[in-house]
């Protein structure tokens, strides 16, 4: 039977200002044009936090849109691959590429980078998405001086990512709950787009930049970069060399018509009594911590490695 692909989430925190919004479009695509040198690389998502679902969130300060007002900012870039071994291989064989690129970064980095691997479980997501013109509105709001978030809306779509933690042993009913309450929204709620649910098996080393001392001490602004090693050696690894967090974490990745629809549509497992029972038994009953949803817009994306799913 075929596999689904992986997805590797490089997870961080950046300062919203203009300056990050400037060196994102001037490293990103070196990037992204370094990583698809590899035949495992199948596509990626790039994605800037634009809000949060204040009642998925349990906190009156957050908000749907707070683009002008959310630093630091989350910054969740996806890429997709056919295997860990594709992933880890493309980061050794670039490695003095990748360090160089991301440690250009690095002024504009509060928190991370952390990249987790996840397993697509099940997916119900479009084979293509819908494009917007956004590198030129990416362009026109930084040449604004607006701040970095602001930009993300050039797109309308959103995704919503929801952060949920699995009691041990309640993973298979909490796959199932999931998939039920998801179904079941995307048949009677507008404007839902898609979904998928990732879990979470393991996180890179060397994706995450946790290099061995001797790299992690070395002073270079990249154009000497140390050696390609980790604390688990210079081997180029097939599965994570850091085990998966637990309790076991999943991810619910929605997307939406805009945010107002996500807004509205999530909210339907609160106030509509049907779906209601189908959540809180279905996942509610079965989480250490969560739900926690973050609102993103795409900054770049290419979307091909949609067509590979076969769940």
């Amino acid at each position: 039977m075929d596999k689904n692909p992986i997805v590797a989430i490089n997870q961080s925190k950046v300062v919203n200002r203009p300056e990050s919004f400037a060196t994102m479009m001037k490293v990103g695509p070196k990037v992204c044009i370094t990583t698809a040198s590899h035949p495992g690389f199948l596509g990626f998502e790039q994605l800037l936090q634009t809000g949060m679902h204040p009642m998925a969130g349990r906190y009156g300060g957050g908000a749907v849109d707070m683009r002008d007002t959310i630093n630091p900012m989350a910054m969740y870039q996806y890429t997709v691959w056919q295997d860990v071994k594709s992933h880890e291989e493309m980061h050794h064989d670039n490695f003095k590429e990748i360090y160089e690129l991301c440690g250009s970064c690095l002024d504009m980095v509060i928190e991370g980078p952390w990249e987790p691997y996840y397993e697509i479980v099940r997916s119900d997501l479009p084979r293509i998405m819908g494009m917007t013109d956004v590198p030129a509105q990416l362009g026109a709001a930084f040449a604004a001086q607006k701040p970095v978030s602001k930009v993300a809306l050039a797109s309308q779509r959103c995704i919503a990512l929801g952060d949920h933690w699995v009691s041990d042993g309640h993973e298979k009913d909490f796959e199932k709950g999931a998939v039920a309450t998801l179904t079941w929204m995307k048949e009677n709620i507008p404007g839902m787009v898609g979904w998928m649910i990732l879990k979470q098996f393991g996180v890179s080393a060397i994706g995450s930049f946790q290099l061995d001392p001797e790299g992690m001490m070395k002073a270079t602004l990249g154009a000497n970069p140390p050696a390609y090693a980790t604390n688990h050696g210079t081997a180029i690894p097939d599965k994570p060399q850091i085990p998966g967090q637990r309790p076991t974490q999943y991810l619910v990745h929605m997307e939406w018509e805009s945010p107002e629809m996500a807004h509205m549509g999530i909210g339907y497992a609160m106030v509509d009594y049907e779906l209601r029972q189908i959540h809180n038994h279905g996942v509610l009953a079965h989480l250490d911590r969560g739900p926690y949803y973050l609102f993103f817009a795409p900054m770049m994306e290419q979307g091909q490695w949609r067509r590979k799913l076969v769940l």
